[in-house]
């Protein structure tokens, strides 16, 4: 595994052993002796993860939250390392914000294991992120929703009562949803298949295969992989808790762990949980911003185009036929200069949506000029273009689009101009450029025999 950690310690003994043991697995390190050193390095150094352990000049939540002052959310995560019989400075530390707290002296297997674990899941969070300017600069950095729903959690054991105890020792958590369930309940399939926000899962000896054949499952399902997992492994176990973090568990603790400490692990981890659904949320806006055109909903030019070469190369493979259909609405000009700007872009929204409800399921539809739209029909036949062209047509044409002003309603028309790909075209002659071109021309047709007019190139493109 690689990546860079920092090591603060005041004891040189201490950043030395867990240095060569962070070596031996592939990290790269570097140490600072006191917390003000360590922030400072951490400003140049950007490491991916921090290690603190006997901090000489402040305390761990102080060290965490400076931490976070200094760089900027999100700053790199905080791994503390603890003497036993401090859990005030435990608990701080977890209020504060530490990705985890581990007891000295502790089970290398198991650091090392917790390692991976913050690692892997800071770099798939990481995938989903962009630069703060870069979000800001597309728009995708607007301030969240005020309201937030009540995030969801399902506690797992092999026993309904087992689970029910767990749900008590959570009760005090505000802002959450428990549904408590044993193992082979028949509600827990359904339970788990409303996508939970975090799973509580406890792995005791008489359920340990089950237990980690569940773990595996749920990484795997597609309701649950995104779920926080917390798993609580008795102690008759305790040496399974680097496997079930190396299997995907997000946290891995004892089942007697303090009430008060699994509450704070839990909010911890759904706090990341939400941190990674807004993230992802943003990626997928920005994706859609991407392909599609803001003001009518349809696919923008670029998306279009892609897919008409998609769409071309698996009709040929297939030995099907397809089309490409160029559309252009009629003295749309006129309307921007009677009634403005605004109405223009009203009448473009409203046929764009009647134009998408009329057409196939599996057809595509996309604005690629100021009224000009592009449309692709996989798997179709001449008679079948014909016939989707003059629905369309008409369509448009018995539209009555209301204005804001109130003035109107505005009708309009289109002229359509269209071309095929068959099996029997030569591939060199199904050129996405060429096909949109025979279109484009089919479509001067229909404008130069009187608009309101639908026009197919009996061509092959050319």
């Amino acid at each position: 595994m690689t990546g860079r950690i920092l090591i603060v310690d005041a004891l040189a003994t201490n950043r030395i052993v867990l240095k060569v043991k962070l070596s031996a697995a592939f990290y790269r390190v570097v140490q600072a002796r006191s917390g003000h050193d360590a922030i400072g390095l951490a400003r140049r150094a950007r490491p991916d993860l921090v290690i603190i352990g006997d901090l000489p000049d402040m305390k761990p939540a102080d060290f965490i939250a400076r931490l976070e002052r200094e760089l900027g959310t999100p700053a790199p995560p905080v791994l503390a390392l603890l003497p036993q019989g401090q859990g005030a400075l435990r608990i701080a530390a977890l209020q504060a914000g530490a990705a985890d707290v581990i007891t000295q002296p502790y089970d290398e297997n198991v650091l090392l294991a917790r390692l991976r674990s913050i690692m892997r899941h800071r770099q798939l969070d990481a995938d989903l992120g962009m630069p703060p300017d870069t979000a800001h600069a597309l728009g995708f950095a607007e301030e969240p929703a005020g309201f937030e729903r009540p995030q969801s959690v399902v506690v797992l054991a092999d026993t309904i009562e087992r689970a029910e105890a767990l749900r008590t020792r959570l009760a005090g958590s505000p802002g959450l949803d428990i549904t408590a369930l044993g193992h082979g309940e028949p509600r827990a399939a359904a339970a788990l298949r409303r996508a939970p926000d975090a799973i509580v899962l406890r792995i005791g000896p008489e359920n340990t295969k089950p237990g980690l054949i569940l773990l595996a499952e749920l990484q795997a399902a597609p309701r649950t992989r995104r779920a926080r997992v917390v798993a609580l492994i008795d102690d008759d176990i305790a040496h399974l808790a680097a496997p079930v973090l190396d299997m995907g568990a997000h946290d891995a603790q004892p089942a007697t762990i303090d009430d008060h400490e699994l509450a704070l692990r839990l909010s911890f981890q759904l706090s990341q949980k939400r941190r990674s659904d807004a993230l992802r949320g943003k990626l997928e806006d920005g994706l859609q911003a991407a392909v599609v055109d803001q003001l009518t909903g349809l696919y923008n030019r670029r998306y279009a185009l892609s897919y008409l070469k998609r769409m071309i190369a698996e009709a040929h493979a297939a030995g099907q036929t397809c089309a490409v259909l160029v559309a252009d609405l009629d003295h749309f000009k006129s309307v921007n200069d009677t009634h403005g700007h605004a109405a223009g872009d009203t009448v473009l929204a409203h046929v764009s949506a009647r134009m998408r409800a009329a057409l196939p399921a599996d057809s595509m539809i996309a604005r690629i000029g100021g009224e000009e739209f592009l449309i692709a029909l996989p798997d179709t036949s001449l008679s079948g273009v014909r016939h989707v062209a003059d629905h369309l047509r008409r369509v448009v044409r018995d539209t009555a689009v209301p204005l804001p002003s109130g003035d109107g309603p505005v009708r309009v028309t289109i002229s359509i101009g269209a071309a095929l790909a068959t099996p029997t075209t030569p591939r060199a002659q199904t050129d996405v450029g060429k096909l949109v071109a025979q279109a484009d021309k089919a479509l001067y047709g229909s404008k130069s025999g009187g608009r309101d007019t639908v026009t197919v190139c009996m061509r092959p493109a050319a």
